[in-house]
């Protein structure tokens, strides 16, 4: 709450030893300040606290301070001090005791949400039980961004500052950071055939998304710029400040006449190539895809989609193949709910892959938590958002639009700490499976096409967001899925995926009427009979139901292609 006299502090009750410097000051934990802006105000180092004893009381003032979670093996969370708060009173160990009264936030040394152990697979139960909040910090004296909204703020316009929006031409045997590399083309040259063009996602640049493909894949980038005779382009453009529509519209005005694109993407990149695809596929806006678009808020995005229609239907551009790879087609439900707590997880997904923060993403990370920033207020991040004008728009196409899509879809599993920090943290806010940055689910969703949705789900302990482009299994994929006409390890996306109800991709997979398919690639069908259904026998002894069924059941075991003596032996009485 504010007043005359300012937001009322927040106080946490922490088990531990609090860190004191020279002098008096708090310190940072003993395993390194982070790279943080200000400086720490109060530290803890979390410890299992001995009963009947007090924990150390640490303070935090909305829109002063700033809450840092470490969680050991994981990222820290920099969080306002009221998320720190609602995501602490959320967790099932967080019980109040006599040491916390009033409304003293208890933290606890070990992090659990209700239901999660159950969730998590058993082999991961007895990890949970270890300490796993290494250290609470309170950070102060961040510089504030004097502009009212965080669209019109500096620190956005220093991470949309990593780009100079445009169309770049690669070179098969690099990819280094574009901006500045004189590769940048004002016009993109005329071509018969098919071109590949990059898409990057939120936060980053085209050398940090895709560069782990030329390090670690240089023969498939080779491959990739065989396929296309060198016509291999990066479309390099700002995502917080500039809406998908936007970003799709620069590509556009730099492509030439009749262009034929073949689209590579990543995360909300693929929000871009929906967006060109959904134009580019249907002869110009109606009346019903205007009203997505209603409203003065989003005056900006119906200009810049009657400027990408007309541009779109001037050059007769044509988009013929689309590869997403973590999509969020259906938005992100994190990135609505806790902004501050996505972005902490987005930035350790990068470092993961060996890719630093750069220092404006650190200092906007920093600015989300001190003011508890809402996404809508950005256009980039709005976009996905779960509900959001544009998530609605291009999920509620009905008419198959033209050419083929490919979805490269993950699931972090496994062993691995961050499988657990998955299970642990993720989940607590998404409720489903997920690369610890994008929801499973929303990968397959978007406008329907001509030429068929298909996709690949990658699974394991190395399945994170910024990781596809290393994995030797979604590198391939990528590749396959540009350059061949049936790629292997995809299949047809089910429909209850597409509405984004399922994490598996193949449930009750839709085929057109009068298609044919392998018995294989068929959609399996079981008849369930109830318990009054028929009995069954075996041989020509009834083995269901019958008095005595011990040891007999066997008998009706379903084995694939092998010829068995089961037969139903009347309906049950």
């Amino acid at each position: 709450m504010t007043g005359q006299q300012g937001p009322t502090p927040i106080t946490f009750v922490v088990p531990g030893q609090r860190q004191v410097a020279r002098g008096g000051a708090a310190a940072p934990p003993a395993a390194g300040p982070p790279a943080w802006p200000g400086h720490v105000k109060d530290s803890v180092r979390v410890a299992a606290q001995r009963a009947g004893s007090a924990g150390v009381r640490v303070t935090a003032v909305p829109g002063e301070d700033v809450v840092v979670l470490h969680i050991a093996g994981g990222p820290p969370l920099l969080l306002h001090p009221e998320n720190a708060r609602d995501l602490l009173l959320g967790q099932g160990t967080a019980t109040r005791s006599a040491a916390v009264a009033g409304d003293d936030v208890p933290v606890p040394a070990q992090l659990r949400w209700r239901g999660l152990e159950q969730a998590a697979p058993t082999r991961m139960r007895g990890f949970l039980g270890d300490v796993v909040l290494s250290a609470f910090e309170v950070l102060t004296g961040l510089a504030k961004d004097a502009a009212v909204t965080l669209a019109t703020s500096q620190v956005l316009e220093r991470v949309d500052g990593q780009v100079d929006a445009g169309v770049y031409a690669l070179d098969a045997q690099s990819l280094e950071p574009l901006k500045g590399s004189g590769r940048k083309l004002s016009q993109v040259p005329a071509a018969a055939e098919p071109m590949l063009v990059l898409i990057h996602g939120t936060f980053v640049e085209t050398a940090s998304t895709f560069g782990k493909l030329w390090v670690m894949h240089p023969q498939r980038v080779r491959d990739l710029f065989a396929a296309y005779g060198g016509r291999v382009y990066a479309l390099d453009h700002p995502t917080l400040g500039a809406s998908p529509i936007a970003n799709a519209l620069t590509l556009v005005q730099a492509l030439p006449d009749g262009a034929r694109l073949h689209l590579a993407t990543h995360s909300r990149g693929g929000l871009v190539a929906e967006v060109l695809a959904r134009v580019a596929g249907q002869s110009g806006m109606t009346a019903t895809d205007l009203a997505f678009f209603a409203g003065a808020g989003l005056a900006a995005q119906r200009r810049e989609l009657h400027a990408l229609v007309t541009a779109v239907a001037a050059k007769g551009i044509r988009v013929e193949r689309t590869v997403r790879v973590a999509c969020p087609a259906r938005g992100t439900l994190l990135a609505s709910r806790r902004l501050d707590a996505y972005l902490s997880v987005l930035k350790w997904s990068l470092e993961l892959t060996g890719v630093p923060a750069v220092p404006a993403l650190v200092d906007f990370l920093a600015e989300i938590a001190r003011r508890r920033a809402d996404p809508a207020e950005v256009p980039g991040l709005a976009a996905m958002m779960p509900d959001s004008p544009l998530v609605n728009w291009l999920n509620a196409a009905e008419e198959p639009v033209a050419g083929d899509l490919r979805v490269v879809a993950g699931d972090l599993q496994g062993d691995s700490v961050t499988s657990w920090l998955k299970t642990l943290l993720a989940d607590a806010y998404y409720w489903t499976d997920n690369d610890i940055v994008v929801q499973t689910r929303s990968m397959y969703g978007g406008a329907p096409r001509s030429g068929g949705a298909s996709f690949l789900l990658d699974q394991g302990g190395r399945v994170t967001h910024f990781n596809y482009f290393a994995n030797d299994r979604t590198a391939a994929a990528l590749v396959d899925g540009l350059t061949q006409t049936q790629p292997a390890g995809f299949r047809l996306i089910g429909p209850l995926s597409w509405a984004g109800s399922d994490a598996g991709g193949v449930r009750a997979a839709r085929r057109d009427a009068g298609a044919t398919a392998a018995a294989a690639e068929r959609p399996a069908v079981f008849v369930l009979p109830g318990i009054l259904g028929s009995n069954l026998a075996a041989g020509g002894h009834r083995i269901w139901l019958s008095l005595r069924p011990v040891g007999g059941l066997a008998r009706l075991r379903y084995l694939s292609g092998v010829a068995d003596d089961v037969a139903p032996d009347g309906p049950i009485g």
